[in-house]
């Protein structure tokens, strides 16, 4: 007999391998019923040791009162176990789970398997013989596992903040009101909305006020909506809007109602906040017949309501060019940026949490623009990605980061990698791993130094040039990690068909969720016992806190990565940390 105390708190790779090793383990006490038919009262005429132990109960107490058994299953089973009860004796041997209450009054998952015996001549039934399991420990692991799962993939497909759909989930929530709109030939609309001097309450009141904010508009918006609507939030302080089955009247009118609920101040701890949104519409198939196309103009849409006036929703125009005059000045800055050596490479230490040292870094590229000084990553990239200058511009993050490494070397630092993001473009150019080996024979570094992130959707784009790709790169010694973990796909039997990988990061966002008995907590915990199971290295980013710092410690993560440390810093910075041996302390 098995006697423990479940956890709530312990990993799903934890759960997993308990149950695997309790169904080896788990003992049968056996119990003998003995009854003349179905209608008749039974009695009891053996109860083993392992029964008695069990439930609590003595032998005596189940021989001299039978009917202490049923009365100690759980009413909502008794009809289950009498109907199994008949069933085995018309011959069917059963096996089936159920609860009892023991002695001390706790119940247990208790599995039986009853089989008739009758008499070998007349074939009269003379006694069931039973024996019980107990799955209690089973049960409850199982049930810890599926909870984590689900909230593992709940967390994929919606804001941690606000709960409603993310960038992933709104995607394909288009792509089916697309394909709704063509088979039912009607329109839906497309609202983009963006939150007015939003930066403003971050940077004066802070993002707890910021975040606070963002729930009470998402709790606005979806108030606003019928049931068969869709609002989401892609991120920062921009959502959106599907009106399904909705022309431009419709939808101006629910713009209308949305602005009118922006008319209400926000009161955030007894601040009171007066802030509007910015609203634009595209209307589907007028104004695009994919989704990238209706958000992009949805979006170009709602920056000129904001450039006539805030608080004002726009319907797209294609004679609406500011947006893309912006963006063919940014990328003209871009290929200047380029031809003139405008970036730079800043290097953020991932520090080893048994010992503090610092076992690699991650490359991140800045921009320094000759007038607007250093631009936001946010604002360049994906305008590199459209127009598909990342790929010069992630070659030369490529050859800056092993020119580094290089140098390192000859001044004596072998033992730290450098961890450098690659785009979907870049994989999508098709001689990516030929320019890697090139930079490699002209740098002379080694592969081993270098460890290559991908994100979950650039993985999951295609498996079979993934895994090639990933092969021909293992041969030069190159590591893999799977970046930002929890924000794309999520899906954890993937990780299974890629052998190939070394590491999972787990995203900033469930680390910042880290608190004392969160849900935060338990997600963290699963997703590293998951990393565990499938032998990857797991490290934290956006570690900001000993709170967070001590947590990851607790779960067995292996490295972290964040401002607790350090930021970014450029070479010479790094470089002078690494000529004084620099040791991290808690």
């Amino acid at each position: 007999m098995l006697n423990s105390t479940y956890n709530p708190h312990h990993s799903v790779n934890h759960l997993e391998n308990k149950i695997s090793r309790l169904e080896h383990l788990l003992s049968v006490a056996p119990l003998t019923i003995y009854t003349r038919n179905p209608f008749h009262p039974f009695s009891i005429t053996f109860v083993s040791n392992s029964v008695t132990e069990l439930t609590g109960f003595n032998a005596d107490n189940f021989l001299e009162l039978p009917a202490l058994w049923l009365e100690n299953v759980h009413p909502e089973d008794r009809e289950h176990v009498l109907n199994n009860l008949h069933r085995v004796l018309l011959g069917e041997p059963i096996i089936y789970k159920y609860r009892f209450k023991t002695k001390n009054g706790e119940w247990k998952w208790l599995r039986d398997r009853l089989k008739l015996i009758t008499d070998k001549n007349t074939g009269i039934p003379l006694e069931i013989i039973g024996g019980w399991t107990d799955m209690s420990e089973l049960i409850h692991a199982e049930n810890a596992l599926l909870k984590s799962q689900e909230k593992i993939q709940h967390l994929a497909h919606y804001d941690s903040l606000t709960n409603l759909p993310n960038r992933v989930l709104i995607n394909e929530r288009i792509e089916q009101a697309i394909h709704f709109s063509n088979r039912e030939n009607w329109n839906f609309s497309l609202l983009f909305l963006d939150l007015d001097d939003f930066k403003i309450v971050n940077d004066s009141l802070g993002h707890h006020y910021g975040d606070a904010l963002l729930r009470q508009v998402a709790a606005r918006l979806e108030g606003s909506l019928r049931e068969v609507d869709t609002a989401g939030r892609l991120g920062g302080d921009e959502f959106v809007v599907i009106l399904s089955n909705t022309n431009g009247d419709g939808a101006a009118n629910v713009a209308q109602k949305i602005l009118n609920t922006f008319q209400e101040p926000f009161n955030i701890d007894g601040q009171v906040l007066g802030i509007q949104t910015s609203i634009g519409i595209s209307i589907y198939p007028q104004n695009g017949r994919d989704s990238n196309i209706l958000t992009r103009h949805a979006d170009i849409a709602m920056y000129h309501a904001k450039s006539v006036g805030r608080g004002q929703y726009c319907f797209f125009d294609f004679k609406m060019n500011t947006q893309f005059e912006h963006r063919l000045a940014m990328e003209r800055d871009l290929r200047e940026a380029i031809e003139e050596k405008q970036f730079l490479l800043y290097y953020q230490p991932q520090v080893d949490l048994k010992n503090r040292k610092m076992i690699g870094v991650e490359a991140l590229l800045r921009w320094k623009h000759p007038q607007r000084g250093m631009v936001s990553p946010v604002d360049f990239i994906p305008i590199s990605e459209d127009s598909g200058l990342i790929n010069a511009i992630g070659e030369w993050v490529l050859q800056q980061a092993c020119e580094d490494i290089k140098t390192w070397e000859i001044l004596g630092f072998l033992e730290f990698k450098v961890a450098v993001n690659l785009s979907l473009r870049q994989l999508q150019s098709g001689n990516l791993f030929n320019k890697i080996n090139e930079i490699f024979k002209k740098t002379g570094v080694d592969g081993n130094r270098l460890e290559l992130e991908l994100t979950e959707s650039v993985m999951m784009e295609n498996h079979a040039e993934m895994v090639n790709f990933m092969t021909q790169c293992k041969d030069l010694g190159i590591h893999f990690s799977i970046d930002d973990f929890g924000t794309g796909y999520s899906s954890l039997s993937y990780l299974t068909k890629l052998p190939l990988l070394d590491k999972l990061k787990i995203d900033r966002s469930f680390i910042q969720d880290i608190s004392q008995n969160s849900d935060g907590n338990t997600i963290v915990s699963a997703i590293i016992s998951m990393a565990k199971s499938l032998r990857l290295n797991v490290i934290a980013e956006g570690v900001e806190t000993l709170n967070q710092l001590n947590y990851l410690d607790e779960c067995h993560c292996d490295t972290v990565q964040g401002f607790y440390f350090s930021r970014p810093v450029n070479y010479d910075t790094l470089t002078q940390l690494l000529q004084n041996e620099f040791v991290f302390s808690a």
